[in-house]
C-alpha cells in the first residue's frame, strides 16, 4: 500500500480526542504484524491506545518517529467533503487529520515494508500517541514507558505539519482551573454574602497585569507573538440576578516560551490566590479558592548544536531552523532525553480547519526525507 491508500484507511477511522482510537491502533498494529513487526499497546485511558514498535536490532541509540493518532472535531464546520473520507482535488488531499497528522503517520507506514530489517544498525521505534489535541494527554501517560524504554533511543523526530522544514523549537502550554467558592445571599442583603465574581473579576485583573509584565520582560523574538501569552478561555458563575452568586468558576491558559521560569509565575499566581482566599475568609471562613493544573506540556528548545539537528539539516538539504507558536508531544520527548525535533508534511494553516488537506508534494518531500533518515540507521 502507498502512503495515500494508507491514508485513506486512517482518514476513515473517526479518531477525535476523547473518543476511542481502538480500531484504529488495532489496524496499525495488525499493518506492522504483516510485515513481522510486533506492536505494543498501552491503554492509558479507557479505549485510548498508545502503540509502540521497534524495528531493528536490541540495540541502543536509533530514532523515534512519532505522531498522533487523534483529530479535532469536525461540528460546527461547513465542510464540502465527508471529512472522514479522503477526497482528492487538484494534488491535495482532503479529510479530517489529513494533514494534522495522519498524512505523516501514513508516510512512516508505507515506508515499512521498504525496510532492510537485517541490515538495520539502529534500530527504528515508532510511537503513535491518542488525545495529543487536548492537551498531550496520551504521550504522558506513556512518559514511565519512555524513562525506561530499553533499548533507548537518541533521537526523535515528531512529524507535527511545518511544511517539512525543521523546528527545535516551540511554546508549551498549561491550562489551569480556578473555582471561586463564597456564599450566597438576596442581592438587596449585599454584606449578608460573600459575591464570588467580584473576586474572580480581582484575579482576571491581576492576570491581566501578569500578562503586561510578560510582555515587558520575557520577549523572544523566534516566536509569533514574542512573549508567552495567557489567554481567560472560559468563565461561569451566578446563577440569577438577585443572588450574591457563591460560585464563579475560571479556566485560563498559558503557552510558555523556553525561557520562562513557569514554575515561578505559577508561585506568583498560588500567592495571589492566597491572599483573595483571605479576604474572602475575612467575610466567611467557609469560604475558599481552588486551583488546579488541568494539564502541563512543556516548551520545546533543542540546541542547534545537537547531532539531530545536523542529522536532520543534512537529509532535508536545508539550513535553516524554525520555531513555532503551537504545541506538539516533542517537548515531552525532549524532556525525558531524546534529542527531538519537529517535522512533517502539510501547514498548520491548514489545520483545524473545515476542508483540512494536505498537498501530495508534500507527502512526496516527506518520504524522501524518511527513506534518508531510515538510510541512516543502516
Amino acid at each position: 500500500m502507498n502512503a495515500v491508500d494508507i491514508l485513506s484507511k486512517l482518514i476513515s477511522f473517526k479518531t477525535i480526542s476523547e473518543t476511542t482510537n481502538k480500531e484504529l491502533s488495532k489496524y496499525i498494529s495488525q499493518y506492522l504484524a504483516r510485515y513481522k513487526i510486533k506492536s505494543q499497546l498501552f491503554e492509558g485511558s479507557p479505549n485510548q491506545f498508545n502503540l509502540y514498535a521497534k524495528i531493528g536490532p536490541n540495540v541502543d541509540g536509533g530514532i523515534i518517529l512519532s505522531g498522533h493518532t487523534d483529530v479535532v472535531p469536525t461540528d460546527g464546520q461547513n465542510w464540502s467533503t465527508n471529512p472522514f473520507e479522503l477526497v482528492k482535488k487538484k494534488k491535495k488531499l482532503f479529510g479530517r487529520g489529513s494533514c494534522d497528522m495522519k498524512g505523516f503517520i501514513a508516510v512512516v507506514l508505507s515506508l515499512v515494508p521498504k525496510i532492510k530489517i537485517n541490515k538495520l544498525k539502529k534500530p527504528l521505534h515508532l510511537i503513535f500517541s491518542y488525545d495529543e489535541e487536548i492537551g498531550c494527554i496520551g504521550i504522558q501517560k506513556l512518559i514511565p514507558f519512555l524513562k525506561t524504554v530499553k533499548p533507548k533511543p537518541d533521537f526523535c523526530i515528531v512529524g507535527e505539519p511545518t511544511e517539512m522544514k525543521l523546528v527545535n523549537m516551540h511554546k508549551g502550554k498549561k491550562n489551569f482551573l480556578v473555582s471561586f467558592n463564597g456564599v450566597e445571599s438576596h442581592s438587596s442583603l449585599i454584606e449578608n454574602g460573600v459575591n464570588s465574581i467580584d473576586y474572580c473579576g480581582e484575579f482576571i485583573n491581576f492576570l491581566k497585569d501578569l500578562q503586561k509584565d510578560l510582555i515587558k520582560t520575557k520577549n523572544n523574538k523566534k516566536f509569533n507573538p514574542p512573549y508567552p501569552t495567557i489567554n481567560i478561555g472560559k468563565i461561569q458563575g451566578g446563577i440569577a440576578v438577585n443572588i450574591i452568586p457563591k460560585e464563579c468558576e475560571l479556566e485560563f491558559e498559558i503557552r510558555d516560551t523556553p525561557n520562562l521560569n513557569t514554575e515561578k509565575t505559577i508561585k506568583k499566581i498560588k500567592d495571589f490566590l492566597k491572599r483573595i482566599e483571605k479576604k474572602m475568609k475575612a467575610k466567611n471562613k467557609s469560604c475558599s479558592v481552588v486551583f488546579k493544573m488541568l494539564n502541563n506540556f512543556p516548551p520545546l528548545e533543542t540546541n542547534e548544536k545537537k547531532k539531530i539537528i545536523t542529522l536532520v539539516l543534512d537529509k532535508l538539504k536545508s539550513n535553516s531552523v524554525n520555531s513555532v507558536s503551537f504545541g506538539t508531544e516533542a517537548g515531552v520527548f525532549n524532556k525525558v532525553g531524546f534529542e527531538t525535533i519537529v517535522c512533517g508534511p502539510g501547514s498548520i494553516e491548514q489545520a483545524h480547519k473545515p476542508n483540512e488537506y494536505v498537498e501530495e508534494k508534500q507527502l512526496k518531500k516527506c518520504d524522501e526525507f524518511l527513506t534518508k533518515i531510515i538510510d541512516f540507521l543502516y
